[in-house]
């Protein structure tokens, strides 16, 4: 078992994907992501349902994962009980659309940008491969942010919602060469206003592939090698045009190279 220390060497030395909570987590949310109808609610009385006594059971387990994991993660407290509480709110209310809008905006990436640091992340999303589903993701993802990045950041391209990060590990809707987490993918009852918490995406790309990602919200790309940071420079329905951010994901053994390409 790993355990949890306060202080930045210590919580990212503890990797979550290596605890034995992970993989149940993961195959908790397995289990209930072919149960979902396309807005993310779960039908029973559709053919192949589940009976409610399993998928009470499934998020259950869920949660037990998200409890156990929590601890490696103190930065993320807020926003893990509030992730607990909109699991149980889902299950209070018959499994209908989910709503995980409190939970998004707990979840505040951009607070704490340091290098290696750990998030876990599960929400009722639909993913950038054209499936419109609501469907239950869990990502385990770990922040880019070397110190010539945040010189960048310090001296040139100030922005405080501006994240790089790479997955670590994801259940399927993320199994592609292009991922990515943006609060308007997630299911909520309301849109959420601009703020750190709703405003700020975050990118990632797996490190294994040579395919170039192709974001569908990418204005232009840089072309760099398969190894090698990649940035985008774009614009969200929440910024101005002149106050447009970039968003980089790399691999870990990526090169410190990276241009943006104005819109």
């Amino acid at each position: 078992m790993h355990t949890a220390v306060e202080g930045g060497d210590a919580i990212r030395d503890g990797r979550v994907v290596d605890h034995p909570a992970w993989p149940e987590l993961k195959s908790a949310v397995e289990e209930i992501r072919p149960w979902q109808s396309k807005d993310g609610s779960i039908d029973f009385e559709r053919e192949g349902a589940p009976t409610r006594v399993d998928a009470e059971a499934a998020v259950d387990r869920v949660i037990s994962g998200v409890e156990a994991l929590a601890p490696l993660l103190p930065h993320d407290e807020a926003y893990h009980r509030a992730l607990v509480s909109d699991l149980r709110g889902w299950v209070d209310a018959g499994f209908v659309v989910p709503d995980f809008l409190d939970s998004l905006l707990a979840f505040q990436p951009a607070a704490r940008r340091e290098d290696g640091l750990q998030h876990l992340v599960v929400f009722p999303m639909y993913t950038q491969n054209g499936n419109p589903d609501r469907n239950f993701e869990a990502v385990v993802l770990r922040m880019v942010w070397p110190e010539w990045l945040a010189e960048l950041e310090r001296t040139r391209y100030d922005n405080p919602l501006f994240c790089g990060i790479t997955f670590e590990d994801f259940t399927a809707g993320y199994d592609t060469n292009s991922a990515v987490l943006f609060p308007e993918t997630i299911a909520v009852r309301e849109a959420p206003s601009a703020s750190p918490g709703a405003a700020s995406s975050v990118t990632a790309r797996r490190p294994a592939s040579a395919a170039s990602p192709s974001p569908p919200w990418t204005s232009s790309a840089s072309s760099c090698p398969p190894t090698s940071a990649r940035c985008w420079t774009t614009r969200t329905g929440a910024r101005r045009p002149s106050s447009c951010g970039t968003w980089c994901t790399t691999a870990p053994t990526a090169t410190a190279t990276c241009r943006s390409t104005p819109s």
